[in-house]
């Protein structure tokens, strides 16, 4: 989607240079010259965060006009010097009204008067100024004599500062030069259609203007658009340098939905304009590699990502007061001191009220209620509030979840969140007819003592109706895996470094189980790995509940979970938990063996170990390898019979690279043993090779690649990683591998084989 910047933001008046005051009408003949407040030469002090002063720049009241008598005034003669003046002057016509001629200051010298004059568009639309001219200035002394301008600064050789005209709150700003007047003050600055500014030369400026110390100051503010296209991404100002010849602003553009979203090449970083306290406009001089192309990223927004960057400008002399501007945004007035940046806040581009939000549609309405109801449930779940609860749901389902909520008061909740899916579009032909809505709905929440930085997310569809008015839950379809106090009855025992959630039946294997946790624990901190302090532990009594809850069939005796996310520019893991199939050792005792329950527990327990390193693309032989190792489970039997059984032809580096899992080709489930052991032994060969340093080193290594290539590897509009990591494994394997061990996938390949042939 495309924006365009509509004719009705551009102000165009076309008068002949001619056009005399005497010609308009009485009624547009206006009160002259109104006095400004705090101009740059003034040095104001900020204002506070509790009581903001009048904006520079904005349109005051008028005053009574200034009568120059006939009669020459008596006035002490001015020296040579500065003089303050800071007055501004509206025009007589009506088109012209948010258009002002500005009289910043006066500096006598010699012979000659010299004027800092602004033309400043005061208004808040984009404002284009034809026929008149910068010559039609004139000076006039008390006396009556007039004085024609000598020169004038090279950019008030054209009113417009460009040939798009005026920005909202820009001036034009430059020096005008006058023969010095010979007859006495007050004096006037006249221009065709404005009144006259009446000034004597009686305040001198200050001996310097303000300095600001060089250095980094925090801004932290938000910028919005009000255009529909633009509402979701937010204009987020982090901080700007100072440094002696510049401003650089750090900034990011971040998508505030919870879907993807793109604009393709819409406002680009060269829009951007910093006004100074006299209202000057400086463009940017450099911008980072990341805006250099589109303020949006390559393929557009994730879900709440921030594309972050910054645009450089030059330092301006007048720095009391600065305007940061971006097209179609709320803008940014920032207040310097001699200490630093002493205030920031959000204003319109001419420096008034901020401009108004986008208005909602009636689908983002609609989202807004079913969100609002949502938030109700969550906040009944976790304040034990029944009949709140029930309320949101259809009488129909009364019952069933009277059990969920009951069930949910013995999970150690810490916190609980409800959230509609951010790939949801709702129908406006389904609005308006009251159809019923099927939504995704995430379910989020915490668990007491488990580390803030591990939720647990599942999700679930629901059917939203109206009933009297007011929407609620009338069906509902649960994704696997669903939360697990909703599919039976739950148990929860704690352990020094586990929190461990099973089924009443569990008996005794609880306690059993409990005790090997912390067996594993010990172990797994033994061989040298650091595990969480606290972790989550679910035990299965059912062959039927494991596999709702993991998807996994009986030969499955456990499995480490964790679930990824895109937060702060970053790939993290959350839901770190595992599962222990509770029926598959129900029949044996544990012998110590490597496929037992011990065991089990410990390469599980590796996994999390882990799982702050591990991305969805670290090759799945280097992920359960590790597993199989630090676990224990590379016994010699098992390296016997990878041999003996004549499996190692029919194992492959290259192709365990590129799958999502061990047995992702082996149809028929005879070579999936094999394949665990055999990425064991690739493990075991790197270590017993090349030392520990370095295979941490090759392990980490799928952690440091940059976001913005995992990013590609993601479809747009994609929730989660449904897409597959294929090609990323096997890239980033084999430059890890070619980086620290110089060697490729085949090479590895080959010497893990012969190795195992040898031995």
């Amino acid at each position: 989607m495309n924006v365009t910047r509509s004719a009705a933001h551009v102000m165009v008046l076309l008068l002949l240079a001619t056009t005399a005051c005497a010609a308009l009408s009485p009624s547009e003949v206006q009160t002259p010259t109104t006095p400004m407040t705090a101009m740059a030469v003034r040095q104001p002090s900020p204002p506070s965060t509790t009581s903001q002063t009048a904006i520079p720049g904005e349109i005051q009241p008028t005053v009574a006009p200034t009568v120059i008598s006939s009669q020459p005034t008596v006035t002490s003669t001015a020296t040579d010097g500065v003089y303050v003046i800071n007055q501004r002057a509206t025009s007589t016509h009506s088109t012209l009204k948010t258009f002002n001629l500005v009289l910043y200051r006066a500096t006598l010298t010699g012979d000659h008067l010299i004027l800092r004059v602004g033309f400043h568009n005061a208004g808040e639309k984009r404002f284009y100024l034809a026929a008149l001219r910068t010559g039609d200035l004139r000076l006039v002394d008390a006396s009556g004599n007039e004085y024609q301008p000598i020169t004038f600064s090279a950019n008030l050789n054209h009113i417009n500062p460009s040939n798009n005209g005026f920005l909202p709150g820009q001036a034009n700003v430059g020096d005008v030069t006058f023969p010095a007047p010979t007859g006495p003050a007050p004096y006037e600055l006249r221009f065709p259609l404005y009144h006259p500014i009446a000034f004597q030369l009686d305040q001198p400026a200050p001996p310097a203007v303000l300095s600001v110390p060089e250095g980094t100051y925090p801004i932290n503010i938000e910028l919005y658009s009000p255009i529909k296209v633009l509402a979701p991404i937010h204009l987020r100002l982090d901080s700007i340098m100072v440094t002696q010849q510049e401003l650089i602003v750090q900034l990011a553009f971040v998508n505030t939905l919870r879907k993807g979203y793109n604009l393709g090449k819409v406002l680009e970083w060269s829009d951007a304009r910093l006004l100074d306290a006299e209202f000057a406009a400086y463009e940017p001089i450099g911008v980072s590699d990341s805006l250099a192309e589109n303020i949006a990223p390559p393929k557009g927004w994730l879900p709440g990502q921030a594309h972050v960057g910054q645009i450089t400008f030059p330092r301006p002399e007048r720095m009391e007061e600065l305007r940061f501007i971006f097209p179609e945004y709320a803008a940014a007035t920032l207040y310097f001191n001699e200490t630093g940046l002493a205030n920031a806040t959000i204003t319109s581009a001419a420096g008034g009220a901020p401009p108004p939000t986008a208005t909602p549609t009636t689908e983002q309405l609609a989202l807004h209620e079913l969100e609002k109801l949502l938030e109700r449930q969550a906040k009944a779940l976790l304040t034990d509030d029944l009949t709140a609860y029930l309320a949101t749901f259809a009488e129909a389902l009364h019952q069933e979840q009277q059990t969920i909520f009951e069930r949910s008061r013995k999970m150690p909740l810490s916190d609980y969140q409800l959230s509609i899916s951010p790939t949801t579009v709702l129908i406006l032909s389904d609005l308006e007819r009251g159809r019923p809505l099927d939504v995704t709905i995430f379910i989020r929440y915490r668990l007491r003592g488990i580390p803030k930085d591990n939720p647990f997310e599942h999700m679930v569809k629901a059917t939203f109706e109206q009933q009297n008015g007011e929407w609620i839950i009338s069906a509902y379809k649960l994704e696997q895996p669903p939360p697990f106090w909703w599919s039976s009855d739950v148990l929860v025992q704690e352990t020094p470094h586990f929190l461990i959630i099973t089924r009443p039946d569990a008996g005794n294997t609880l306690n059993d189980v409990a005790q090997e946790c912390e067996q594993a624990y010990r172990d797994i901190q033994a061989a040298g790995l650091e595990v969480e302090t606290r972790l989550v532990a679910y035990l299965t009594t059912t062959q039927e509940d494991f596999r709702a809850q993991t998807g996994m069939g009986s030969r499955t005796l456990g499995a480490a979970w964790s679930q990824y996310e895109i937060a702060n520019e970053q790939l993290q893991s959350i839901g770190r938990a595992f599962y222990i199939n509770g029926e598959a050792f129900k029949d044996q005792s544990d012998d110590g063996g490597p496929d037992g329950r011990l065991a089990t527990i410990r390469h599980e327990l590796v996994h999390l170990a882990l799982a702050h390193e591990t991305r969805p693309f670290t090759p799945i032989w280097l992920v359960e390898g590790a597993a199989m190792y630090y676990a224990g489970q590379l016994v010699p039997d098992f390296r016997h019979r990878l041999v003996t059984d004549g499996k190692l032809n029919s194992l492959n580096l290259e192709q365990l690279t590129g799958a999502d899992s061990l047995g992702a080709y082996d149809l028929f489930g005879q070579l999936v043993g094999y394949e665990y052991i055999f990425s064991g032994e690739t493990v075991r060969y790197l270590l017993d090779t090349y030392g520990a340093d370095a295979f941490w080193e090759f392990y980490r290594s799928f952690s440091h690649v940059p976001i913005e290539r995992v990013i590609d590897q993601i479809p747009l509009f994609s929730v989660g990683f449904g897409s597959q990591f294929g090609n990323l494994s096997r890239e980033t394997t084999q430059e890890a591998l070619l980086n620290i061990y110089g060697l490729t996938i085949a090479d590895l390949d080959a010497a893990v084989k012969l190795r195992l042939r040898e031995q």
